[in-house]
């Protein structure tokens, strides 16, 4: 993501014509202008956003005009230029692949039946891989619920893909004669038994939820009835759910805050009130958050304040990945690295990471290694080996600590 990120930075003051400046973009950001596309200061933000949308729904630069389409084609392009691909290419190549008949036929002969599980956070590039492997035979089933979507940022297109997998495995005749393969007679008198109608798909309902309590269980039924009104296929999607009988509960009580300050200092009073009156114990009380860190803001940090201002004591559970820690990012770019020499990225983390003596000068030295000439194109990690190699400043070398440090690295 660094790449392709350096890559559009420097794309886009390619376009304003002005010197690359990657690392000073996001001071300089308020004085540019990219159209209603990518506006404002979060410009990289706004076109990665659009980046991974495009994606995911397929779309291929030349369906943009200008910049857009221009952005698109610098991401895939820094890709290929590392030799990698990203989730959508994946997607993407994989349903080129089965547009080959005889690939798609030993496909579906290896992989007869279909289960697709959180069916309403699939892409449009997903949905397109199920409806080629399962269009005209109909063995596929989707478990999926329509308002637990949540990653409509990353490219899902929930109620588009209900309405595909409704149209063409539900409510259209799918043809199964013949498609049975490698399954025993007691299969197929199993799979008699249960299909009402052979030639017909069937959507059913499952309304018990096991995970709430029926107070929390009528409020989502309040809520997905009232915002679901006027739209035929979220009216037939949603039906009232039922809770397994419980204790009776104290009821859910829904408040509305102006503002992120006056929502922490409502929650601290009610926690402070629920504990002066000895009703609760401070184990039995939770604040939930779905994402705790999130970039540099974390949606829980307002409320941690107000309970110290309140001398409440708290604990807080959960956090990153440890998968995301810097020590983690740094091997994880020595794998990198050494798998393949012509990841840039990794090769420069690396520099920073694990080469002593190296500083912003010497690091200067490296990345204009042989610019003006044909070896320009040279790996990160081949230029970091000749410079190590060069004994004289005038040459484009470094300081004698500095090239023994990199000598060492590259060697090993």
């Amino acid at each position: 993501q660094r790449a392709a990120s350096d890559a559009l930075y420097a794309h886009l003051y390619a376009q304003l014509g002005q010197p690359q400046g990657l690392r000073n973009l996001d001071s300089d950001a308020e004085k540019l202008s990219f159209g209603r596309e990518f506006p404002g200061k979060d410009v990289l933000r706004a076109a990665m956003s659009f980046i991974y949308s495009a994606k995911a729904r397929g779309d291929t630069p030349h369906v943009f005009p200008g910049l857009a389409g221009s952005l698109l084609a610098a991401y895939n392009g820094t890709l290929r230029r590392f030799g990698l691909v990203d989730f959508d290419d994946l997607l993407f190549y994989a349903g080129a692949v089965l547009q080959l008949p005889h690939v798609l036929h030993s496909v579906r002969s290896r992989f007869p039946y279909l289960l697709v599980d959180e069916f309403q956070d699939l892409n449009q590039l997903q949905m397109s891989l199920v409806v080629r492997l399962q269009a005209g035979v109909g063995r596929v089933t989707a478990v999926g619920d329509e308002r637990q979507s949540i990653f409509a940022f990353r490219g899902a297109s929930c109620e588009h893909n209900f309405a595909q997998f409704l149209s063409v495995f539900v409510d259209a005749t799918v043809s199964r004669v013949g498609q049975h393969t490698k399954a025993t007679e007691k299969q197929h008198e199993e799979m008699e038994d249960i299909e009402e109608d052979p030639e017909r798909g069937v959507m059913a309902s499952l309304t018990r939820n096991y995970r709430s309590h029926q107070s929390i269980v009528d409020l989502g039924n309040i809520v997905a009835r009232d915002t679901g009104r006027g739209s035929a296929l979220l009216e037939r999607l949603r039906v009232p759910l039922t809770a397994q009988p419980t204790a009776p509960v104290v009821p859910v009580a829904v408040w509305a805050n102006r503002t992120i300050h006056d929502e922490a200092r409502v929650i601290v009073r009610r926690i402070a009130a629920l504990l002066a009156s000895g009703d609760c114990r401070p184990a039995d009380i939770a604040v939930v958050s779905r994402v705790l860190n999130f970039g540099s803001y974390r949606p829980t940090e307002l409320v941690e304040k107000e309970l110290l201002r309140q001398g409440i004591a708290f604990v807080v559970r959960g956090g990153s990945s440890a998968l995301k820690s810097q020590r983690m990012q740094h091997m994880m770019a020595l794998v990198r690295c050494v798998a393949n020499v012509h990841d840039d990225v990794a090769a420069d983390t690396c520099l920073d990471a694990f080469v002593r003596d190296v500083g912003p000068a010497a690091r200067k030295r490296i990345v204009e290694y042989a610019q003006g000439s044909s070896l320009r194109q040279l790996p990160m990690f081949e230029r970091m080996r000749r410079v190590s190699a060069l004994t004289s400043l005038a040459a484009g070398g470094l300081q004698k600590n500095a090239r023994a440090a990199l000598a060492e690295f590259v060697a090993r």
